[in-house]
């Protein structure tokens, strides 16, 4: 790396931090076709901004679980990394809501491992389902795939899974088929909370029509290997539950000395320029006033928002501000003048608010925004943004 020239540190690889670093033409573990990029996975401990550095710990692994592995001859120690610039996007954390089991005993959706994690047992629940040892009953908790969560997140899971079974796993293990429910829990009382009404009944009513309950309106009260207990159902068998509802911040985010916001989920606050603000003191904080933002630093994504203009922790937002900020640090760099004097100078960031859209399976789906429609239409306008963000998640 050219020592010469100043030192961006990206923390976070999800929606914002990869997007950013494609926009700024730094592919992550493409290393070959950009030697001024160094890729760490690790687990970020601290961050101190007035020395510019950040204490890292070596997190090995297809998906980081190992903290501090042990190999002949390395010492995976601590290690500190400095910056001239850097972007917090480190997302979010699954919230339990106090749960007991819920760690232990159910999936969670934040990475491409996890599905394939969800995969896999999908097909052993099949291949012991099939074998002449297990009772009636058995075969029917081993083939319930419950799914807490009846936001988008959770209905397009649903969606997946019925596809998946009925386009292929059914036909592979035909003599079960009928053994087979899928389920979508929530506290509340109808799916897709953030939709219309209207889109939201069609979605349920299309659910049914396929056997894909939803039990809106119940309270998860525990987990055990296999089973949940239900406040209004008693205990509930399964084969996978997937926990789909609720984010909470990084112990990093927790840790981390600057301003943040106030009720739910804790976030980085910014200015409209995606500069992470400081701690306020006590006459900010009282009169709700904008502290300074510190040099250098910026934050987007889940664990970041602006203040004063709250906005939902979205992929759409997440790669919108990823756009924007990459945009800003090349006119920092065209202009040869401080990240500060560009974002004085600079638009501020402008989320422009698209459709809500939701996949429902079997080429349906919902659209919210000029205008509302379902079916054939909905899927496609899904599929073309998945298609497009797959494109950039590729290239």
């Amino acid at each position: 790396m050219d020592p010469s020239k100043p030192t961006l540190v990206i923390v976070g690889t999800g929606w914002a931090g990869w997007t950013l670093s494609q926009e700024l033409e730094e592919p992550v573990r493409r290393l070959s076709l950009s030697p001024s990029v160094q890729k760490y996975q690790v687990e970020v401990k601290s961050i101190d901004t007035k020395a510019k550095t950040i204490k890292c710990t070596p997190a090995i692994g297809s998906n980081g679980d190992a903290r501090r592995p042990t190999f002949r001859g390395v010492d995976a120690h601590d290690f500190e990394v400095s910056y001239d610039i850097l972007v917090l996007a480190p997302g979010s954390e699954t919230n339990t809501f106090g749960t007991p089991g819920v760690l232990e005993h159910c999936y969670t959706m934040k990475s491409v491992k996890d599905a394939r994690k969800l995969r896999e047992r999908m097909l052993d629940c099949f291949e012991l389902a099939s074998l002449p040892i297990c009772s009636e009953k058995q075969k029917r908790d081993l083939l319930h795939f419950a799914i807490v969560g009846g936001g988008p997140t959770g209905v397009e899971l649903a969606a997946e899974i019925d596809e998946l079974i009925h386009g292929h796993l059914s036909h592979l293990y035909h003599s079960l088929k009928d053994y087979v429910s899928i389920s979508v829990y929530d506290i509340a009382p109808k799916l897709l909370g953030p939709f219309d009404e209207e889109l939201s009944a069609y979605a349920m009513e299309k659910f049914n029509r396929r056997n894909v309950n939803t039990r809106m309106g119940r309270h998860i009260e525990s987990f055990q290997q296999g089973s949940m207990k239900i406040k209004e159902d008693g205990e509930v068998g399964f084969g996978i539950c997937i926990w789909a509802t609720g984010n909470k911040a990084s112990q990093l985010v927790e840790d981390l000395d600057v301003r943040k916001s106030e009720g739910g989920m804790k976030r980085i606050l910014t200015d409209k320029h995606l500069r992470v603000l400081q701690t306020p003191n006590k006459q900010q904080k009282e009169n709700d006033e904008k502290s300074d933002p510190i040099p250098g630093v910026y934050a987007l994504g889940d664990a970041a928002d602006i203040m004063g203009s709250e906005l939902p922790t979205t992929a759409e937002v997440a790669v919108q501000k990823a756009k924007w900020l990459a945009k800003h640090l090349q006119e920092t760099s065209e202009m040869s003048i401080s990240t500060e004097d560009v974002s004085e100078r600079s638009n501020a960031f402008h989320y422009e608010q698209k459709p809500l859209v939701a996949y429902i399976g079997r080429h349906d789906g919902v659209v919210e925004g000029k205008g509302d429609w379902t079916g054939a239409g909905a899927w496609l306008a899904w599929r073309s943004g998945n298609l497009e963000w797959t494109r950039i998640q590729l290239m």
